[in-house]
C-alpha cells in the first residue's frame, strides 16, 4: 500500500490529499515531508531541516483521527462548485458471478469492463466523472447505496446502476473514501435523513 493510500492527509502539516508521488517515494506537496517504508510496519517521515522520524504506520494514521479538516473541506468548494478533484482510471461492472463453497452460495463478485480515464469530481450533492473520451457521468448523493474502499481503489454503487471502481492515478483512495463519506453524512443530516451507521454492503441509517 502506498503512503498516500494509507494517509489521507499529511500527519505533519494536516494538508488533506497532500501526499503525492515524488522522485524518491512520496512527499507532501505543502510541507515537503517525504515518506518511505522502514523496517516491518515502520514508516519514515523526513521533513526538510529536521531529523527523520520512524513510527509504525498505524501511529501515523492515528494522528489524523479526530481531525476536522474533512468536515471543513466538505463545507467549501471552488468557483466551479467542486470540493475536490483527482485523475482516475474507472471501470464499470458489466456482470456478476456467484461464489460458492462446497456447493453453498456465499456471495457474488463483479466482473468489470475496460478501463477509462478521466477526472473524478466531488460536488456538494453529487459525484461526477468527466471522462476523457466519453460523456460525463454523475451520481447524485440521494442515489448512492454503497461506498467501499480497498487499499488502492474506491467502489461506489448507485440504485439501479452498476458498481464502479475508481483507481486514483495520483491521489489517495482512503482520502476519497473519508471525503465522500463525510460529504454523505453532511448531506443526510442536512436533508433530515438521519445518521449514517455504515456504508457497505449498503448505506444504513438510524
Amino acid at each position: 500500500m502506498a503512503s498516500r493510500d494509507l494517509l489521507w492527509a499529511c500527519p505533519v502539516c494536516r494538508t488533506e490529499g497532500g501526499i503525492r508521488s515524488a522522485k524518491k517515494g512520496e512527499a507532501c506537496t505543502a510541507c515537503g515531508t517525504s515518506y518511505r517504508r522502514g523496517k516491518g510496519a515502520e514508516l519514515i517521515a523526513e521533513t526538510p531541516g529536521e531529523r527523520p522520524r520512524s513510527l509504525p504506520a498505524a501511529v501515523w494514521a492515528d494522528r489524523l483521527s479526530g481531525a476536522n479538516i474533512l468536515d471543513r473541506l466538505c463545507g467549501s468548494h471552488d468557483s466551479g462548485g467542486i470540493i475536490h478533484r483527482d485523475r482516475v482510471r474507472a471501470r464499470f461492472a458489466t456482470s456478476s458471478t456467484p461464489i460458492r463453497h462446497r456447493g453453498r452460495y456465499m456471495n457474488r463478485i463483479e466482473r468489470f469492463g475496460p478501463a477509462c480515464e478521466g477526472e473524478l469530481r466531488l460536488e456538494p450533492e453529487r459525484l461526477v466523472l468527466v471522462r476523457d473520451a466519453a460523456a460525463p457521468e454523475a451520481w447524485p448523493f440521494d442515489g448512492l447505496t454503497a461506498v467501499q474502499a480497498s487499499s488502492s481503489t474506491l467502489q461506489i454503487k448507485a440504485r439501479a446502476r452498476p458498481v464502479v471502481s475508481f483507481r486514483f492515478l495520483e491521489g489517495s483512495a482512503r482520502f476519497w473514501e473519508e471525503l465522500l463519506t463525510t460529504a454523505l453524512r453532511r448531506h443526510y443530516h442536512a436533508t433530515g435523513r438521519g445518521e449514517i451507521l455504515e456504508f457497505q454492503p449498503r448505506i444504513a441509517t438510524r
